[in-house]
């Protein structure tokens, strides 16, 4: 099983490697969460070129972790420190699958079967307090359940969590340890932050969060209005966004897209990435092949074609009439 496979089954976020921080374009669809909105557009230049494709790069690394793994905010390149080895989606998913163990019990930690129940267990460290709806009274979750929690400083395994999670419109099926399988739900998240090894991710918004096995291919996605994401000193805002993530288990060849409009503060401002070609690579490596287009203001626009798994190129139209008005190749490490 590949790493990535690794990553996503069990519980850690890791980020994927992708260079979709600074761009954005059409994604989820609706009027943005509310509080949740983006900055206005800045004008792609020769100048700032490199930066907006870096910050790009940076978008995806709050949600996923670093160049392994499935959903997430894109980290650094694979010879770049990532903003923070999370994997917050990651994260949420398998929280919601411990909710029937860890908000159901009978006092002792036994599980017990209840319609609703609102407990506080304790982490390794910390706690978790919340509500588990078990509509069909299973003591599984399952389609219709719905679950609630507020995290204070809860350790499992040395990911640290705080803030609040909820997780309605749940849908599943089958069986997790045997594919097919299925699970679909929608996410809330309140100053939710997961801590690894001294790095911390906060995410605040909301998404539609899906992952399947189907055939030895790992599905995973993550839509929505709006989230905002805080790591290493920047703040990353997703509206109207939709990522994509598949891997093959047995090669692990995977794919990645984006489209979402992408406000960065280290950019000052927002742009609208377009995924041309899915980008694709094998295990943890960088991308090997692909296409992505960041749009920005006055027409302005950035194309990032993947030459190999170590090479990309950047065309820059800084007026979005005729072609490129500079072409900028570039090592990936150097994004």
């Amino acid at each position: 099983m590949s790493t990535r496979t690794n990553y996503f089954k069990t519980g850690v976020f890791v980020p994927v490697s992708v260079l979709l921080v600074a761009c954005g374009g059409g994604g989820g669809g609706g009027a943005s969460n509310v509080g949740i909105s983006a900055s206005d557009p800045v004008a792609i230049t020769q100048d700032n070129a490199t930066e907006v494709a870096s910050a790009t790069f940076e978008a995806t690394d709050g949600l996923t972790g670093n160049s392994e793994g499935a959903l997430g905010l894109v980290p650094a390149s694979v010879g770049q420190a990532s903003a923070a080895q999370i994997n917050v989606i990651e994260t949420i998913i398998q929280q919601a699958k411990r909710a029937p163990v860890f908000l159901s019990n009978d006092g002792t930690g036994g599980v017990v079967p209840a319609a609703t129940q609102t407990s506080e267990e304790a982490c390794e460290n910390g706690s978790i307090s919340g509500t588990f709806n078990d509509n069909d009274n299973d003591l599984t979750l399952s389609t219709g359940d719905s679950v609630s929690m507020t995290a204070n400083n809860c350790n499992f395994g040395g990911v640290v969590m705080n803030g609040t999670i909820s997780m309605s419109n749940i849908v599943v099926s089958g069986d997790e340890s045997s594919a097919p399988y299925s699970m679909q739900f929608r996410m809330q998240a309140t100053n939710f932050s997961v801590s690894v090894s001294g790095e911390t991710v906060v995410m605040s918004g909301d998404g539609t969060i899906g992952e399947s096995s189907s055939d030895g291919v790992l599905t995973s996605s993550v839509s929505g209005n709006g989230i905002r994401i805080a790591a290493a000193g920047k703040t990353l805002t997703l509206t109207d966004y939709d990522i994509l993530e598949t891997e093959n288990e047995a090669t692990g060849e995977y794919s990645i897209s984006i489209n979402a409009t992408i406000s960065s503060s280290s950019v000052g401002g927002s742009v609208t990435v377009i995924t041309d070609v899915a980008l694709s690579g094998i295990g943890s490596g960088d991308p090997s092949a692909g296409q992505v287009t960041c749009v920005g203001a006055n027409s302005s626009s950035l194309t990032l074609t993947v030459v190999d798994s170590l090479n990309v190129e950047l065309q820059v139209d800084t007026d979005g009439i005729g072609g490129p008005d500079e072409t900028i190749p570039l090592a990936w490490t150097a994004l």
